[in-house]
């Protein structure tokens, strides 16, 4: 079962159990099957350890955590959501990789 939390809760949610966080649609979390509205948002730099990998079960053992977006396909929205989360993060002390499948840092400018 999907931990989800709403963009409201984020506020104080305790991230620091969590590997993974993933943006979602309505209809992604409704429908088990439906993967096109998904997104790893960002994956901590503790995911994996050495017997994870050598197993290959590094994928199957992580925890993650789902937050609902209305709209995933407007860069506006995830770029609110994604700096939230980096303040997020950032005051609990955690650090990872944000958008971890593709390259570059995320959406978010650094200049």
């Amino acid at each position: 079962m999907k931990t989800v939390i709403t963009q409201q809760e984020l506020a104080e949610a305790d991230l620091r159990p969590y590997k993974e966080v993933w943006l979602t649609s309505a209809l992604a979390l409704a429908d088990s099957d439906h993967k096109e509205d998904e997104l790893c948002l960002w994956r901590s730099d503790l995911a994996f350890t050495h017997d994870m990998m050598s197993e290959g079960t590094h994928d199957q053992n992580l925890k993650g955590v789902w937050l609902v977006v209305d709209d995933i396909d407007n860069p506006d929205q995830v770029l609110e959501i994604e700096n939230e989360v980096r303040d997020r993060l950032q005051v609990l002390g955690v650090e990872g990789e944000f958008y971890p499948a593709e390259v570059g840092d995320g959406h978010a400018s650094t200049g």
